[in-house]
């Protein structure tokens, strides 16, 4: 976990999945921290298979919404050593439950959910990055997860762009001195890839500069030559007999 607050999103590995042994009053699931009080069929859940259609990934995303709920947050950024404090989904206003009642009192748009417990926490958490190397700002499976993925796709597109299909932005591609010169070219060359998908994009869709769908003109198939051996010989006159 970085201390320089850029948040990572990734799909975890076979290894990297599933529950970890954590020092803490807490789950350690798929690098997430989550309450111990979570229930047993929302532990370990499976992932939509691959080439599965926009209807059977939420199917499977909704068992990873729900258990969204009983992840621990973060109020506050790691510390300089890297230290972060969590806090139980129940203090923190993610969910409710009559057990505890002074969680009855937080927002009504928490999930009220049953559970058999004397206290909700054993207070604040803490964590030092060494225990959650896997941990994300966005909790995997999830539909948030899924679509912030699908970003990435984006810019990994544009990387292998920017390494040879528009153009090859290797060692000796810009012949200046300087880093000031540099990131100017730079801005020069993102400018004009977005341009050249700005292009593809309205020559792909049949868009004009505005914005507007381009009415295709139908062009009518040509006539057939004229003046061919097939046609001298259907209007030339026979001979006259001998």
């Amino acid at each position: 976990m970085s201390t320089l607050r850029i948040h990572q999103t990734f799909q975890p590995v076979t290894h990297q999945r599933g529950d970890k042994p954590f020092s803490g009053d807490a789950l350690l699931i798929d690098g997430q921290l989550f309450s111990p009080l979570l229930p047993d069929e929302l532990r370990d859940l499976p992932v939509p298979p691959q080439g599965a259609s926009e209807d059977e990934k939420l199917v499977y995303e909704a068992k990873f919404n729900q258990r969204d709920r009983w992840r621990l947050t973060r109020p506050a950024w790691p510390d300089e050593d890297g230290a972060t404090r969590w806090r139980c989904p129940f203090c923190s206003g993610l969910l409710r439950s009559r057990a505890f009642p002074k969680t009855m009192r937080k927002s009504r748009m928490a999930p009220l959910v049953d559970v058999e417990a004397g206290c909700c926490c054993q207070g604040i958490l803490t964590a030092m990055p060494a225990e959650l190397p896997w941990w994300q700002n966005i909790t995997f499976g999830t539909t948030a997860w899924r679509v912030s993925m699908g970003r990435r796709q984006v810019v990994e597109s544009a990387n292998s762009a920017l390494k040879g299909a528009f153009a090859d932005l290797s060692r000796g591609f810009f012949r200046v001195v300087g880093l000031v010169k540099t990131t100017a070219l730079l801005g020069f060359t993102l400018a004009a890839y977005n341009l050249d998908r700005i292009r593809s994009f309205k020559a792909k869709n049949g868009l004009d500069d505005d914005g507007q769908v381009v009415t295709r003109r139908t062009h009518k198939r040509a006539h057939q030559r004229t003046g061919t051996w097939a046609e001298v010989a259907e209007t030339s006159q026979a001979p006259p007999p001998t």
